[in-house]
C-alpha cells in the first residue's frame, strides 16, 4: 500500500510591516502632544471666533450699540436696516464661517496626520488676523489660538507623525521587475 498525500498548501501571509510604530487599542500611529495641542487649540480658536460673532451680533441688535458693534461697520457707517448694513452683515457672517472652517480644518487634518494641515493652518492664521482686522479685539484672542495650531504643526514630533501616516496610508510594496527573458510562442518546455 502507498502512502497517501499530503496535501500541499502555501505558507501564511506575512503581517503588513509599515515601519510606523502603532497603537495596539486603534491600529493608527500614536498622537504626540503636538496633535493634542494643534487639535485643542483649533476647537478653542473655533469657539472665540463663535463668540466674538455672538457679541457682534448682540451689539448690533441695539441701536445704540450697533455703529461700534464692528470695525467695518465702524468704517463704513451704514443706516441701521438699510441694504448696506444688511450686506455688511452677510459679510460679516461669510467671514466668520470661512475663518472658522479654515481653522476647524486645520486643527483636524493635523489630528488625522495630513502633511497639508501645516499649509491650512497658515492660511487659517491669516483668516483669523483679518477677522480680527474687521470685528474687534476679542478676535485677536482666536488669531493666538490660530498661532499655537499653525506652530504646532511644524514641531518634530508632528513631522515624524505625519511621516507615521504616510506610510500608513500607502504602504511601499515591491515595484516590478522586468523580466530578463521574454518568451513568445510556446514555451520551451513544450516543444
Amino acid at each position: 500500500m502507498t502512502e497517501p498525500k499530503q496535501i500541499l498548501s502555501l505558507p501564511p501571509l506575512e503581517e503588513m510591516e509599515v515601519g510606523a510604530p502603532l497603537s495596539p487599542r486603534t491600529g493608527e500611529p500614536p498622537r504626540p502632544a503636538a496633535a493634542w495641542l494643534a487639535a485643542a487649540s483649533a476647537y478653542l480658536a473655533v469657539a472665540v471666533l463663535i463668540a466674538v460673532y455672538a457679541l457682534h451680533w448682540w451689539l448690533a441688535a441695539h441701536p445704540d450699540t450697533y455703529p461700534t458693534s464692528a470695525r467695518l461697520v465702524e468704517w463704513v457707517a451704514p443706516d441701521p436696516g438699510k441694504w448696506l448694513s444688511l450686506t455688511l452683515e452677510g459679510i460679516l457672517a461669510a467671514a466668520t464661517v470661512l475663518s472658522a472652517g479654515a481653522v476647524g480644518v486645520a486643527g483636524f487634518q493635523a489630528w488625522n496626520g495630513w502633511r497639508w494641515s501645516r499649509w491650512a493652518g497658515l492660511t487659517a492664521l491669516a483668516l483669523t488676523a483679518a477677522y480680527a482686522a474687521i470685528t474687534s479685539d476679542w478676535a485677536l484672542i482666536a488669531v493666538g489660538f490660530a498661532a499655537v495650531t499653525s506652530l504646532s504643526t511644524f514641531l518634530p514630533p508632528m513631522t515624524r507623525y505625519f511621516r507615521y501616516w504616510e506610510a500608513v496610508r500607502s504602504p511601499q510594496g515591491e515595484g516590478y521587475r522586468r523580466p530578463a527573458r521574454i518568451l513568445y510562442g510556446r514555451l520551451p518546455r513544450f516543444r
